[in-house]
């Protein structure tokens, strides 16, 4: 029988127990216990041994139980509201994503680079707010500015992917990929040139974009930290994804 285990779901925000295996977790999330297509997924496993006194972890052992023919418990909410601000970072296993039709990729966390040398950052922020934001600052930099407790537009922690530009931008399924803004490619360079003019750090592209992105339009990983304290899971290569992940890279880019 499997253990209980936790995990935090960033699509929609969520702290949830499951009798459920990583991989099984994630085909449970897509496409739901009967094959109901329900949409990507990207989640976090968390350390069995974390502890709260925000969630009630008390009603785990007498919920999360079995169903009555033995089957697993899929899924117990523990929390659905400032869930990542209340999860230290130091409890964050690995991070999986989890394609439409239920493929999983599993991402252990990586080296932070020593230096980001972009002139431009597009960032595609997740959790706990996702706006599509264009920035000079790096993502340490953008992690602190973001953070911040002193600004007005701070949240707590933050979880955001960097986007490769050039490849929305030179992307001739751009309208396809992004059907609710069609002249995304020219808004990204609109925004960078504005930054350029200005000595703002940040210019948002979209405010209302959510998981819009195909996963080929990653450039480097996902960061989730707060003030200097930030966590990196890179993300592999297209020639690795083709070679080690061909289902979940075919999936991926449908």
């Amino acid at each position: 029988m499997e253990h209980t285990r936790l995990y935090l779901s960033v699509i929609p925000e969520s702290l949830v127990a499951s009798m459920l295996p990583p991989e099984k977790f994630g085909r449970y999330l897509a496409v739901g216990s009967h094959k109901r297509s329900s949409g990507a997924a990207i989640y976090f496993e968390i350390n069995p041994d974390f502890t709260s006194d925000f969630f009630n972890m008390g009603i785990i052992p007498e919920r999360c139980v079995p169903h009555a023919d033995g089957s697993p418990k899929h899924s117990l909410y523990l929390g659905i509201y400032r869930v990542l601000e209340h999860i230290p970072l130091e409890a964050l296993g690995k991070l999986y994503l989890t394609t439409r039709d239920g493929q999983v990729l599993a991402l252990e966390q990586g080296e932070i680079p020593s230096e980001f040398s972009d002139e431009h950052y597009l960032y595609d922020e997740i959790c706990p707010v996702h706006p599509l934001i264009a920035s000079k600052l790096d993502p340490a930099a953008f992690t602190r500015f973001v953070t911040n407790p002193g600004s007005p537009l701070c949240v707590p922690k933050i979880f955001f992917a960097a986007l490769d530009p050039a490849a929305i931008i030179g992307s001739d399924r751009t309208a396809e990929s992004l059907p609710a803004i069609h002249n995304l490619p020219e808004r990204i360079k609109e925004c960078f040139t504005e930054l350029d003019a200005t000595d703002k750090p940040t210019k948002t592209v979209d405010r209302t974009r959510q998981l819009t992105f195909r996963w080929n339009h990653i450039k480097n990983g996902y960061f989730i930290g707060e003030g200097e304290t930030m966590l990196y899971y890179p993300f592999p290569s297209m020639e690795t994804l083709d070679r080690d992940h061909h289902k979940w890279w075919r999936s991926a880019t449908l």
